[in-house]
């Protein structure tokens, strides 16, 4: 239900190059998007971490089956041999996991601070569309400054849209 609320959302549709992060154990299912995505002759963009900088790469997906094996975390990422790095900025929408949002669009991640760099640092422009359960969203978390809000939060249940530039909430 919740990657078919995605799909109905134009700015999903429409998107030249998302980036959609490869779900991992309890995580929003995003394997499905990834491959109707390839199958369909559509760019799809997979992040790989860098470790030792804490941060993110982008690599465009052509084979599923091929460009893939198991990396930082055990979390499918792409074969450098086998994928294309892309520029940051290149991308236009970020599906972004999370172990808590809020209805305010807040997020936390997975405590790497992975995601926020990147959205902050690497890919300000992107649309950013964290995807979640129902029961991940909260009336309201408490976020440092370094916590990046969403633009949207999809569930199986509901589309969230924030202004991640507008939220008069104080960060600590």
């Amino acid at each position: 239900m919740i990657t078919d609320n995605l799909k109905g959302l134009e700015e999903y549709y429409t998107s030249k190059i998302p980036l959609i992060y490869v779900s991992f154990r309890s995580e929003v299912d995003t394997h499905q998007l990834i491959k109707e995505r390839l199958n369909c002759g559509l760019e799809v963009a997979v992040p790989k971490a860098d470790i030792v900088n804490k941060g993110l790469q982008a690599y465009l997906l052509k084979d599923w089956g091929k460009d893939l094996r198991p990396g930082a975390y055990g979390i499918l990422e792409p074969d450098i041999r086998r994928a294309s790095l892309i520029r940051p900025s290149q991308i236009d929408v970020v599906l972004i996991p999370g172990s808590v949002f809020d209805r305010l669009c807040g997020r936390h991640g997975y405590g790497g601070g992975y995601f926020d760099r990147f959205l902050s640092i690497r890919a300000p422009q992107a649309l950013r569309i964290g995807l979640a359960f129902g029961l991940q969203v909260l009336p309201e978390i408490f976020m440092k400054k370094h916590d990046q809000r969403m633009d949207m939060i999809v569930t199986e249940s509901e589309i969230l849209r924030c202004n991640r530039n507008s939220n008069p909430r104080l960060l600590i």
